[in-house]
């Protein structure tokens, strides 16, 4: 199973690792089920990709996100949380679509 792990930036960085669903974005399936999820998942303000409030760090990628939005480009654009170095806005950051995954597993 493909699974993305990330950290929330602005809660306590908290770890989570989401499995692979295409075309959902990574705040939905890490909040899907929480009751409170300011509080216990990522939280979030705007859902728009604008106050930064649901940054986290993907700590492995896997190729399993869609390039980042010019909204997510902007507010990430300066500063220590650069999508470079591995953060993402979670409203804004959607699994790509399966069609357009790469498998690369290695067999021994």
């Amino acid at each position: 199973m493909r699974v993305l792990t990330l950290q929330a930036f602005n809660n306590d960085n908290k770890m989570f690792r989401i499995p692979f669903q295409p075309g959902k974005n990574i705040l939905q399936l890490a909040n899907e089920g929480i009751a409170d999820p300011r509080r216990d998942g990522i939280p979030f303000l705007c859902n728009k990709g604008v106050c930064r409030s649901c940054t986290v760090h993907i700590t492995d990628p896997c190729g399993l996100l869609a390039e980042p939005t010019k909204n997510e480009q902007r507010a990430l654009g300066v500063g220590r949380t650069t999508i470079a170095s591995g953060y993402r806005l979670a409203c804004t950051s959607f699994f790509k679509d399966d069609s357009t995954l790469t498998v690369t597993d290695e067999i021994e």
